[in-house]
């Protein structure tokens, strides 16, 4: 089976690259790696993550208003489809909830290829993700979800059982093998010594929340407050996702680096860096879903704020705050008054035991064994385990 697999940008690629590597070792399977959205921030490479690239989907936003992410969604359809088309794909694997994965599954859907949703059943009642994502699910002809508590809701929309495979995370495979950055390599990345209190920062644009410019002041005036009595804290801020208001937060960043030396702002660190930072930190400050998904392994506690994340299962290092710097400086003042020892130790969690790519694949093995009408057809069984 040649399998299709779409990523828009770092928020997919890491769920993504354990199943990838997982399917370019699995007899009888090809692995057709797709490149857009977000990705086309960094140009056109070969590789990403170390996969090769076999074609790139324009689809990257002209800036970030509503009217320039629709047409964005609408190009990223049409090559796709082309794409898929040109290249002879059985099946399209997607993970998530963006606007440009549900531009993905319409192609598929117009090509009456079958769909496989990584991450669905999931609620993130605070962004239009929401409905992307529960559009995915409609669209989909395979399901793997990483958490058991959120095959209930695909089972409620008549999703056979059978066809619903709680792998697990599968960015939590690699998280838990891979050997992460140490501190020389991150000092190198966001070019200045790591000091403590570390904070990362990650914020996007809640897209039905509270408005990005307002909320996103006030937890820069929050963590400004938390790290007062703290003369080495440092604060690293990743870039937001091409949402509508991204441009706006990405502005408040630049502007607050160029006059505060306590905070640096990095493009891209990918995984291991990225994941070294997580293990280094004191907290994590934001609304992004790694704060729920990989900051757990490291027992990393995470102020999440305002709505992006509502409905969002949490682990027990998260503290929720609405978007008011009293709010997240009072959320953050406990944490960096307590000692930590650092770095942290990576460990499986609720979301992931390291062999979630294994429980893919062997469902798309079986899956693969299924005549071509067959895999449109969900009253089939699947034939797994």
């Amino acid at each position: 089976m040649r399998l299709a697999v779409f990523t828009s940008g770092r928020q997919d690629l890491g769920l993504l690259s354990p199943i990838c590597r997982a399917v370019v070792g699995t007899a009888g399977m090809e692995l057709l790696l797709l490149a857009g959205g977000m990705h086309w921030r960094g140009g056109r490479r070969e590789h990403l993550d170390g996969l090769r690239v076999r074609a790139w989907v324009e689809g990257l936003p002209e800036n970030d208003r509503e009217v320039a992410i629709a047409a964005a969604a609408g190009q990223t359809t049409a090559g796709l489809a082309r794409t898929l088309a040109g290249l002879q794909a059985d099946a399209l694997l997607v993970a998530g909830d963006r606007s440009e994965t549900l531009a993905a599954g319409l192609a598929a859907t117009c090509l009456r290829l079958p769909l496989i949703h990584l991450h669905g059943g999931e609620e993130t009642t605070g962004a239009i993700d929401n409905a992307c994502r529960h559009a995915l699910t409609r669209l989909a002809h395979l399901h793997f979800v990483a958490h058991p508590s959120f095959a209930p809701r695909l089972a409620r929309w008549e999703v056979p059982a059978d066809r619903i495979i709680v792998t697990g995370a599968p960015a939590l495979d690699k998280l838990l093998t891979t050997e992460l950055a140490g501190e020389t390599e991150l000092a190198d990345a966001i070019g200045r010594p790591l000091s403590t209190p570390l904070l990362v920062l990650t914020h996007h644009p809640a897209t039905l929340g509270a408005d990005p410019a307002t909320e996103f002041a006030a937890i820069l005036a929050g963590i400004r407050a938390a790290i007062a009595r703290h003369p080495h804290a440092l604060v690293v801020a990743t870039r937001p996702n091409a949402d509508a208001g991204g441009a706006v937060i990405a502005q408040q960043l630049a502007e607050t680096a160029a006059t505060d030396p306590r905070l640096v702002v990095v493009e891209d660190l990918g995984c291991r860096r990225y994941w070294g930072l997580l293990s280094r930190a004191s907290a994590m400050v934001g609304n992004s879903s790694s704060a729920l998904l990989e900051a757990p392994c490291f027992d990393l506690p995470a102020v999440n704020v305002g709505q992006r994340q509502g409905g969002r299962l949490r682990l027990d290092n998260v503290v929720d705050v609405p978007g008011e710097a009293l709010a997240v400086a009072a959320a953050l003042a406990p944490i960096l008054a307590r000692p930590a020892v650092l770095p942290r130790q990576a460990h499986p969690t609720a979301y992931g035991d390291g062999r979630a790519s294994a429980r893919a694949v062997a469902a798309l093995s079986a899956f693969a064994r299924l005549a071509p009408a067959a895999r449109l057809d969900q009253r089939v069984p699947l034939g797994y385990p």
